[in-house]
């Protein structure tokens, strides 16, 4: 048996076996040195196991917080959500309560025509005329609510309208609840071109890069200030949510028309009628109110004139004499 230390290149006696390290014969100095290495190489296990736990535990402690956090914000979402549905329906109350008292007063009035014990003015019809038209609106706006509905809870990827081959969707989380995305605030991305695939060439209301408003609901405000389709509008506010790079993402295709058809700027089509001359730009899903509003058209009217404005049927057919709740002079009311 050998009596000379096994360290490489080491001649000295050897001094005792390192029995706890690499179970070699050494010499006093390398079994000192020996036993600092496997104490340093110990040390930094140690330090590292700590570290990784550490890691750990503020990883679960910063989840703990999100999700407190989560949870405050959804409440709050929620009972803000609930108060306005309240409110909402406190005000459509209110409205059939004063529907209720004028058809009252309006039927005492007829009765009383009936009898010749008063007269009954213009003015009478244009107040049921604007009744009829709130009531009419909240149609709409009912029936606007459903299709936007609808549209939150398609695909991801656009429907066969859209003419769009979206290549994201495979990344975008689609079981995301309709009211996480009506319901989601932060702040609006569309401040530049060049992200979502947006270009110059889809002529799209940017917001201004000094806006630094970070709690507003964007699937509306992506309708009602850019005037995205609402189905864009939804896919948009997934993508955020799903912390998709805007730069990566490609959401709105060169070739597609991404403004909502209800905003679309057109002139009043009685410009080309000489009694009426209406130059008006207005949103197209406003053409109607626009008639009934400020034309004072009644609704049989209205009806007409959309119906050939879709046909493409000259609106000098209609016989606009006939119309007997329209009023050329605002001030005979006054």
């Amino acid at each position: 048996m050998s009596k000379v230390c096994e360290h490489p290149f080491c001649t000295r006696s050897i001094s005792a076996t390192c029995s706890n390290h690499c179970q070699l014969d050494l010499c006093q100095e390398h079994t000192i040195e020996h036993k600092a290495l496997f104490l340093a190489q110990y040390e930094k296990s140690f330090n590292r196991v700590t570290e990784s736990l550490n890691e750990i535990i503020n990883s679960i402690e910063e989840t703990k917080k999100n999700l407190n956090n989560n949870y405050e914000k959804d409440i709050f979402l929620v009972n803000e959500n609930h108060n306005n549905k309240l409110n909402e329906l406190e005000q459509e109350f209110q409205f059939v309560i004063s529907t209720q008292k004028l058809i009252k007063q309006k039927l005492q009035l007829l009765n009383d025509v009936k009898n010749d014990q008063t007269f009954l003015y213009q003015y009478e019809i244009e107040q049921i005329k604007l009744y009829l038209t709130k009531i009419h609106e909240y149609h709409q706006d009912t029936i606007a609510k459903e299709n936007n509905k609808n549209d939150m809870k398609t695909s991801s990827s656009f429907n066969s309208d859209t003419n769009a081959d979206v290549n994201y969707s495979h990344k975008l989380n689609t079981n995301i609840k309709y009211n996480n995305v009506k319901h989601f605030y932060g702040q609006c991305p569309l401040t530049r071109l060049g992200i979502y695939g947006l270009t110059d060439k889809h002529k799209l209301r940017l917001c201004s890069s000094n806006r630094k408003i970070s709690d507003i609901c964007l699937v509306k405000h992506f309708n009602r200030y850019h005037h995205l389709k609402w189905i864009l509008s939804s896919t948009l506010t997934k993508a955020i949510i799903n912390k998709l790079d805007p730069f990566t993402t490609c959401i709105f295709q060169t070739e597609f028309d991404i403004i909502d058809p209800y905003f679309r700027r057109i002139r009043c089509p009685l410009n080309k009628i000489k009694s009426y001359n209406c130059r008006r730009l207005i949103f197209t899903g406003s053409l109607k109110k626009h008639l009934l509003k400020f034309h004072h058209f009644k609704l049989k009217t209205c009806n007409n004139i959309m119906k050939a404005i879709k046909s493409k049927i000259s609106l000098m057919k209609i016989d606009f004499d006939e119309d007997e709740f329209k009023f050329n002079d605002k001030n005979q009311f006054m």
